[in-house]
């Protein structure tokens, strides 16, 4: 049986109304009650459910634009802030907004919702889908397209869809250059950026190290490095445990993929005894929420969330109205935010 906003109500004992803003990422939902919602509806197979919004005030609403993302405790941070900046393009602008939340599953059976289908559909807005795979497949639905971060090999698909995305190398390379000077030589990347939804900023972010190590005739700690851990492994308590306590020594600096993952790995971290960021600093990136409230907080790379949400909003009400206009790819600056997390 369809699971729905009304059974995790009544699984957490909370207002479907309550359940149904956590859901769509709307305001007047603690962090806290957020999370334990969206962790009921993984539990309960919720991935897949389609919550349509009608953000316009005027009685003409030109299509729906549909928001499709994964369902990733990972994520679910950085696409709830996305989705802020493209609610406040669609609502003046008259449309619609269908949110379509995919599980692993689904994206490996290429089994997309239903209402991609329904011809009010006027544009696709991705976040955190980067498998090449599932975007070819969506390009056949002669859709227009418009994509947060990129698949790594994005050649292949410049040209077919409108691309937003960060710059996620400047500020990385000043700051491990600058932990360098400071004394840190061993360095180790902590993200998956093997499986087939690594996106290109993920891969930048590697890069980023291995070439400023590179430039300073230092090496990549492999031996400390979690490169194949997904973000199963990544939520895994004993998992990461164990996979500490087999490293010989820990590097004097962990590179993480993003600030979940930086917190994922500081809490195991310190479950066995190791300070930081005396014994190990370790940077994150993205600016998550959660990433200011951890003891000590996370020095991260800040992305203009909310503004990525807006540019994708406009490119793709643009891209709908000048459907032959050569294809955009956009690429904002990031921030270094110095926190305690490191040395």
């Amino acid at each position: 049986m369809k699971c729905t906003i009304k059974d995790i109500a009544a699984a957490l004992q909370i207002s479907r109304n309550t359940v149904s803003k956590a859901l769509s990422g709307s305001p007047g939902v603690s962090d806290a009650t957020r999370r334990v919602i969206q962790e009921k509806a993984r539990e309960m197979n919720y991935q897949s459910s389609i919550m349509e919004y009608n953000f316009s005030d005027s009685s003409i609403i030109h299509g729906s634009i549909l928001f499709l993302t994964r369902a990733s405790a990972n994520y679910s941070e950085f696409w709830t802030n996305v989705l802020k900046g493209i609610e406040s393009v669609l609502r003046p602008n008259a449309y619609n907004l269908v949110l379509g939340i995919m599980a692993e599953n689904d994206l490996k059976n290429l089994q997309f919702p239903s209402t991609i289908n329904d011809p009010t559909i006027k544009g696709i807005i991705l976040v955190e889908i980067c498998d090449e795979r599932v975007i070819n497949a969506l390009l056949n639905y002669n859709i227009p397209i418009v994509t947060v971060d990129m698949p790594r090999d994005y050649e292949q698909i410049m040209g077919k869809l409108d691309i937003i995305t960060m710059e996620n190398k400047i500020n990385l390379k000043q700051f491990i250059s600058e932990l360098i000077r400071k004394g840190a030589s061993r360095f180790a990347f902590a993200g998956d950026i093997y499986s087939s939804n690594v996106g290109r900023g993920f891969q930048e972010r590697f890069d980023a190290l291995c070439e400023t190590l590179k430039t300073n005739q230092l090496k990549l700690d492999d031996k400390c490095s979690l490169l194949y851990e997904t973000d199963d492994k990544f939520m895994d308590f004993t998992y990461l445990i164990n996979k500490i306590k087999k490293m010989q020594s820990i590097p004097d600096v962990f590179i993480c993929g993003n600030d979940w993952t930086g917190i994922q790995l500081m809490h195991a971290l310190q479950f066995l005894g190791y300070r930081i960021p005396k014994d190990v600093s370790i940077v994150g990136f993205d600016n998550i929420p959660e990433s200011s409230k951890v003891h000590p907080p996370l020095t991260t790379i800040d992305t203009p969330k909310e503004q990525l949400g807006i540019s994708a909003a406009n490119c793709i009400i643009e891209r709908i109205k000048n459907p032959k206009t050569p294809c955009v790819y956009s690429q904002y600056t990031t921030s270094l935010i110095y926190r305690e997390s490191t040395i």
